[in-house]
């Protein structure tokens, strides 16, 4: 099937439909227009609209509305754009486009992967030193015109193309968009690993070297003990694209050289003699998250034991959803210091202690569910949580927890299918919290 034909396809009232129920539906965001992607929303007559003005060019955006999240203390907070349910069904038909035309380019923002294989790289004996680069601001220094141009070598649909350059360009809040790729849309990482595709292509080509790279942050494992003259070339390169990187010679600088026999941390973990262990900063993260939610059974009145004891112990665990496996540990499942997870049974049994709630509450494990994350088969889960396998009648169970079983017994498979798929999204979104900026 030719592009023309691929965005065609994507664009039908019938697959249009599937991607709305199948990501759109019941996710809690809302754009600058305030609506909800609920049950009242009037979907089949939305998609009427978008086929007819995205085929004639004539489809707008809505401004994304402006989120800001803080990204610590003397930094710029990081600004998130949210487009409306509508833009972000068109947004994600885009997506699903893009996946096809550039596949090379889809399957890059996997962490996991990426950190199994420098797990086995770093213990390479050729490898003498590292390099790391951290690449300022990333997505706002991505230039339109060069981003463009290596899209459209590929995509030579006037409707996608009409598209892709006005999802660029919309604003965010009231500030127009002349230069780089918002974030938070369900294409910006596509387009932006676009951007730097043949930058990576380069290196990763290299049998001299280890190359990784995650967004803004690069890790390179070199055979040579000092490889200053390949951490300039590499710079180079993206200075090439108009993408300027933390200088080597500052003081505290991000981007740093040294032998693989210090230490040093990349994405979250603590890269110690060769061996990989998790950061301080990624431990107390998950230790602050269990006691806050100790610490909200302690000043809710009238709180239920059951529902403090599955957040806690999702919050342990993590869980699968959607055929991904989420949470804290499944995200540090590449340690190799099974100590720290000794290390928060202790600290989860204490705070338990303390708050009095050791008595009512059955805690789960990180050691025990750690073992159960090397096993590659998803079914095979079962100290896990596993919502992808949930019955009806475990959905029904799970929402009693939340409403009147009265009410939850009477309610139609649809529905029920409905609010689990809510509810299990909000339990996911409070999980992510604990390995976010992980760099």
């Amino acid at each position: 099937m030719n592009e023309s034909k691929f965005f065609n396809t994507i664009f039908e009232k019938e697959n249009l439909t599937n991607v709305y129920l199948k990501y759109i539906h019941f996710t809690p965001s809302t754009g600058v227009d305030g609506i909800n992607a609920n049950e009242k929303y009037n979907y089949e007559s939305e998609i009427d609209l978008i086929i007819r003005k995205v085929h004639t060019r004539t489809y707008k955006f809505s401004k994304y509305k402006e989120k800001l999240i803080s990204k610590g203390a003397e930094k710029y907070p990081r600004v998130i754009s949210i487009p409306t349910v509508r833009d972000r069904l068109v947004l994600k038909a885009l997506h699903l486009f893009l996946q096809g035309i550039f596949p090379e380019s889809s399957k890059t923002l996997i962490p996991q992967i990426m950190l199994d294989k420098i797990k086995q790289d770093v213990k390479k004996t050729c490898f003498k030193s590292f390099i790391k680069i951290d690449i300022k601001n990333f997505y706002p220094s991505i230039e339109h015109d060069l981003l463009l141009n290596k899209a459209f070598k590929k995509i030579k649909s006037n409707e996608a193309r009409d598209l892709i350059n006005k999802a660029l360009t919309n604003p965010t809040g009231m500030k127009a968009n002349t230069q780089g790729v918002p974030q938070g849309l369900s294409i910006s990482n596509i387009l932006a690993e676009m951007y730097v595709n043949d930058v990576d292509n380069t290196y990763k080509s290299s049998a001299l070297i280890s190359y990784n790279r995650y967004v803004d942050d690069i890790l390179i494992f070199s055979e040579e003990s000092k490889p200053k003259i390949l951490l300039d070339k590499i710079i180079n390169d993206f200075e090439s694209l108009k993408l300027e990187c933390h200088h080597y010679d500052n003081l505290g600088s991000k981007t740093k050289i040294g032998s693989l026999n210090e230490s040093f941390d990349f994405l979250g973990y603590w890269i110690n003699k060769r061996r990989l262990t998790v950061k301080k900063e990624s431990i107390w993260r998950v230790e602050n998250s269990i006691a806050k939610i100790l610490n909200a059974h302690k000043h809710i009145p009238q709180a239920k034991k059951y529902i403090t004891e599955n957040k806690l112990n999702l919050r342990i665990t993590g869980c699968i959803y959607e055929g991904k496996r989420r949470g804290w540990l499944f995200y540090y499942s590449q340690m190799e210091d099974e100590t720290v997870l000794y290390r928060l049974d202790a600290t989860v049994k204490k705070l338990l202690k303390q708050s009095k709630l050791n008595t009512i509450i059955n805690q789960k494990k990180f050691s025990k569910a750690y073992k159960e994350c090397a096993r590659d088969v998803i079914e095979n889960h079962k100290y896990i949580i596993n919502f992808d396998g949930y019955t009806l009648a475990e959905k029904r169970s799970l929402l009693s927890s939340y409403m009147d079983v009265a009410i939850i017994e009477a309610l139609t498979p649809d529905t029920v299918n409905s609010l689990f798929t809510k509810r299990v999204r909000h339990l996911i979104r409070d999980l992510e919290e604990d390995i976010r900026d992980n760099s």
